[in-house]
C-alpha cells in the first residue's frame, strides 16, 4: 500500500538523493567489509541481542514506511520544501562522514563491538575530533531521512538507531580502554564521543 505521504512532498527528488546516498554507503560498507581483520575479542552474544533488535527495527521503521497502530504515517511535522532539502542537507553531511570514518578504520573496522587482530588506536581523519565518528554519520543521516519524510515511523527509527548507536559507542569505550589503557584515556580527554568536544 502506498504511503500516504507520498503524494504530499512538494519536493519528491529529496528522497531519491537521499535513497541514492544511502545506496552508495550501502554498497561501500558491503565491498569493504571484505578487507577487514579478523576478530580477536568481541561484545557478549547477549550484550549483542539488543543492539541488533534496534538496529534492525530502527533501519525497518526508517525505509520501510511500515504503519504503526494509531499514529500509522501521520506527520509529526508539515512536509514543506524547506524541512525535505534540510533532511537531504543532513544526509549528505551524515553519510559522506561515514565513508570517511569507515575510510580511516581501514581493517579494523567491525560490524560488531570487537577488537581485531593486530588492533590499533585510530586517531586520524574524523578521529582526531570524535571517538565514533561513523555512528555520528549515520545518526545525523538517519534523522535526515526522518526530517525529510516527516512521518512519526520514520522518526522513531532514527531514535532506535540512535539508541542502538549511543549503546555501541559506550561499550567500545569500554573495549578501548581495556585494551589500550593511558593511550586511549589521553585520547578520551581530547574527543567526544559522538560530538567534538568543546573547550
Amino acid at each position: 500500500m502506498k504511503s500516504t505521504y507520498v503524494a504530499a512532498w512538494p519536493l519528491p527528488w529529496t528522497l531519491v538523493a537521499i535513497q541514492i546516498a544511502w545506496g552508495v554507503t550501502f554498497i561501500y560498507f558491503a565491498a569493504s567489509a571484505l578487507l577487514t581483520n579478523r576478530i580477536k575479542r568481541r561484545d557478549t552474544w547477549s550484550g549483542r541481542i539488543l543492539d541488533r533488535v534496534l538496529l534492525l527495527g530502527g533501519y525497518v521503521l526508517l525505509f520501510s514506511g511500515l504503519p504503526l497502530p494509531m499514529i500509522a504515517n501521520q506527520h509529526f511535522m508539515h512536509p514543506r520544501a524547506w524541512v525535505q532539502i534540510a533532511g537531504a542537507v543532513m544526509t549528505y553531511i551524515g553519510l559522506p562522514l561515514t565513508i570517511w570514518s569507515r575510510a580511516s578504520l581501514g581493517r579494523y573496522w567491525s560490524g560488531v563491538v570487537a577488537l581485531k587482530q593486530d588492533h590499533m588506536l585510530i586517531q586520524s581523519g574524523p578521529y582526531r575530533a570524535i571517538r565514533h565518528p561513523l555512528y555520528s554519520g549515520l545518526i545525523l543521516a538517519a534523522f535526515g531521512l526522518a526530517v525529510c519524510v516527516t512521518t512519526w515511523s520514520s522518526l522513531l527509527g532514527a531514535a532506535a538507531l540512535l539508541t542502538c548507536f549511543e549503546r555501541r559507542a559506550q561499550k567500545e569505550d569500554a573495549l578501548l580502554a581495556g585494551e589500550f589503557g593511558a593511550e586511549f584515556e589521553d585520547y578520551r580527554k581530547r574527543t567526544g564521543r559522538l560530538i567534538p568536544r568543546m573547550g
